[in-house]
């Protein structure tokens, strides 16, 4: 099944799509780095595939551009059928943002979520700093929920590194040695959803 929008297009992850996932660019700033996609070997690329679609409580979906390029991911965890809410984790090409990709993909899954699938909630983590997804979730109809103070994903940067991050963004800080950040917890709701497209469309007509 595949869900059109006005710039992307919505999918099942597919096998080939890796092999484009790995020629991806690159982000520099080392607060990202764990953003940036894995250069997988051949067999570690059908390892990762394998692993995503054998668990059933985990779905993965490309985002493809009308060129037919693939920009994004959009994954599914901890997927709790009879409550029928989920996680989603989302990533796209360092060289693809900032062209309207990230809100319009979301868009469509959100629609694909909640009106196909019938889901009836979608969770999510986003670190503080990273104001660009913020403000795609909230520009989507997600809410904070709570915000933590935790250890960074990426730990294997070097203290000088870390010393130089605290410097220059006030979301992080150093404890033991550990590289800690501020993270918000979001949701959406199908009651939520509706309401924010209704809003949203009733804004387009006016």
């Amino acid at each position: 099944m595949i869900i059109m929008g006005d710039k992307t297009k919505v999918r099942k992850l597919k096998r080939k799509d890796i092999d484009k996932m790995v020629l991806w660019g690159k982000h520099q700033d080392p607060i990202f780095l764990h953003y940036n996609f894995p250069e997988f070997s051949n067999h570690e690329r059908d390892l990762w595939y394998k692993i995503k679609a054998r668990d059933f409580r985990k779905r993965c979906f490309a985002v493809e551009n009308m060129k037919g390029c693939i920009v994004g991911y959009i994954s599914l965890r901890d997927i709790k059928f009879f409550k029928r809410e989920s996680e989603m984790g989302i990533v796209f090409d360092p060289d693809k943002l900032n062209q309207g990709y990230g809100t319009d993909a979301l868009n469509n899954f959100l629609n694909l979520y909640f009106n196909k699938y019938k889901m009836k909630r979608l969770k999510l983590k986003v670190a503080k700093f990273n104001k660009r997804a913020l403000r795609c979730y909230e520009k989507c109809g997600f809410k904070i929920l709570k915000e933590v103070y935790n250890e960074f994903e990426e730990q294997n940067i070097g203290i000088a590194t870390m010393k130089g991050i605290v410097k220059r963004n006030k979301e992080f800080g150093i404890d033991n040695g550990r590289l800690m950040t501020k993270y918000y917890y979001m949701d959406i709701t199908k009651e939520r959803y509706i309401f924010h497209k209704e809003n949203q469309e009733l804004l387009i007509t006016l």
